[in-house]
């Protein structure tokens, strides 16, 4: 063997010393400071390594996914379907190109790389062939669990140039901390549809990072909803490294109770004529907690950039609270770039326009929230995905137990 050569241990090594040395995030961390994980940190639910049992599978696209299941975060070749012509799955360790990259983005300064490769429970890659259009969506589900057990699965996707994905992720688990992380690389004119679905059990605790690079011509749209978990943050990192790219990336969180949902994303425009677009909409009822940072990166020679970003929250309760960061480093003189943060409640003339039309009150609220979150629901453009997601939005009808 090469002295060059990475293995998956070498990668996991470094993971965990990694880990070691940096630990959980202070309370002092910018990157942090409105998510705390001192009780996680405490708790330290250890990973999975049992997947004996039977597992209830949740409803999907009618007929039409193929399904990669994880039980518990261990992978279950057993449950998974056949995949469609084009698109290969090798084990993470058989892939030096998913290795290296997986090891570059651990070597920054992110939580998630360090504590999901350090404890991986499973590790996959999928590769999609130069010019394949995938005939279904590819649905990761992730159910089954306990309280006492952590997930840590590692998911390394590369769509070949000219290649079509729709890829959904599907989280329903009851363990204890669900950390996946999912690096996906899409090629030259590659399209990428990606929908994640955070249904988590009450008590789990759920930090997700997915990473993105953008070769030229590449167009993804990505959709995310944060619904269930005690504690959410679903972090998401793009590269526009082409020419050309389109990234539409947009997300809904909705929290009752204690909940605590964290939308984060790093969007770095990092070549010329890239066009990127954030839509963020959070419904908080309740003492729920709503987070929102995104920043987007301009580098100094990443002319005729378009970066539009806004976040809106809606506050159904005195209680509930809403944090935005948006943020914007432009290094550029030739972009067209914005940012905008709101929080409000429901409108009371609305209400009561609904009210006089003989309309009962909790019909006319959820009217109402149904109209505030309409805008980021249409960003969706796969229509499988779109039905798959809208049924979780009507009329905030939370579909799962606790």
């Amino acid at each position: 063997m090469s002295p060059d050569t990475i293995t998956l241990s070498s990668v996991q090594n470094r993971a965990q010393e990694r880990f070691a040395e940096t630990g959980w995030p202070a309370k002092k961390s910018e990157a942090w400071k409105y998510t705390s994980l001192d009780a996680l940190a405490s708790a330290s639910p250890q990973p999975a390594n049992d997947i004996s049992g039977a597992v209830a599978m949740p409803a999907g696209i009618a007929g039409e996914q193929c399904r990669l299941v994880f039980q518990g975060g261990l992978f279950r070749d057993d449950l998974s379907d056949a995949l469609p012509a084009g698109v290969q799955l090798v084990m993470l360790g058989e892939d030096e190109r998913a290795l290296a990259a997986i090891d570059e983005i651990g070597a920054s300064d992110n939580l998630v790389p360090r504590l999901t490769v350090a404890k991986m429970t499973a590790g996959i890659s999928l590769r999609v062939a130069q010019g394949i259009v995938v005939d279904r969506p590819i649905m990761l589900q992730f159910v089954g669990g306990a309280p006492a057990t952590a997930s840590h699965p590692v998911i390394y996707i590369d769509v070949g140039d000219a290649a079509h994905l729709a890829y959904a992720e599907h989280h329903e688990t009851d363990n204890g901390l669900s950390a996946p992380f999912i690096v996906v690389r899409v090629g030259a004119g590659a399209t990428l549809d990606h929908i994640k679905l955070q249904l988590e059990s009450a008590t789990t605790q759920h930090l997700g990072l997915t990473c993105l690079s953008l070769g030229e011509r590449a167009d993804v749209n990505s959709m995310s909803l944060s619904l269930g978990g005690a504690l959410s943050r679903l972090e998401t990192h793009v590269r526009l490294d082409g020419e050309y790219g389109e990234l539409g990336l947009s997300s809904i969180y909705l929290g009752k109770n204690n909940q605590h949902h964290d939308m984060t994303t790093r969007v770095a425009h990092e070549v010329a004529n890239c066009n990127s677009r954030q839509i963020i909409r959070g419904v908080l009822d309740d003492k729920a907690r709503g987070v929102f940072q995104g920043q987007v990166r301009v580098a100094p020679h990443a002319q005729k950039t378009d970066g539009q970003q806004m976040s809106r929250a809606l506050l159904l309760s005195r209680d509930a609270e809403a944090d935005a960061k948006p943020e914007l480093e432009i290094f550029a003189d030739d972009v067209v770039c914005s940012h905008g943060a709101t929080v409000g409640e429901l409108d009371e003339t609305h209400l009561f326009y609904l009210r006089s039309r003989g309309i009962d009150e909790a019909e006319a609220r959820a009217m109402l929230i149904d109209a505030f979150l309409i805008e980021a629901v249409a960003e969706i453009r796969h229509q499988g995905f779109a039905d798959l997601f809208s049924p979780f939005l009507s009329g905030w009808q939370v579909p799962r137990k606790g």
